[in-house]
């Protein structure tokens, strides 16, 4: 690994540019996830820090992060689709994502419901978080 050690950042007409590390680590997701849930085979499709996914429940996971946010608060955005190709083949349209206990900085549990308020195993999973570092 590579370490770069600069006092001035410059765009490229020779201009320096104030940014802080703050500023650059501020809009970048932390962690992220896509992964699927079909009852059978529970699989994370792509993902940044987060190293496992751990099935809990009907509905009900917790994403393990590789390396530690490092803060308790953060944003999470998440959601969630059956991946049927038409309207013949669908689970119910209405699904929503909620967090399901505390934040922690090495981990998020997350349940997918229905719009019967029931936890469901969807195709299909995302998860992006964001924290202030």
């Amino acid at each position: 690994m590579s370490i770069l050690n600069v006092d001035t950042l410059q765009n490229r007409a020779g201009i320096s540019t104030a940014v802080s590390l703050s500023d650059l680590y501020g809009g970048v997701a932390a962690a992220w996830v896509v992964f699927s849930t079909n009852n059978t085979n529970n699989c994370i499709n792509e993902s940044f820090n987060v190293i496992t996914l751990v099935d809990e429940g009907s509905g009900l996971f917790r994403a393990i992060f590789e390396r530690s946010i490092g803060i308790k608060q953060y944003v999470c955005l998440a959601s969630s689709a059956n991946g049927a190709t038409d309207s013949s083949n669908t689970t119910g349209h209405l699904r929503y994502c909620m967090q399901n206990g505390v934040f922690t900085p090495s981990d998020f549990r997350i349940h997918v419901r229905n719009r019967g308020n029931t936890g469901i195993d969807d195709n299909y999973v995302t998860m992006m978080f964001f924290a202030k570092t």
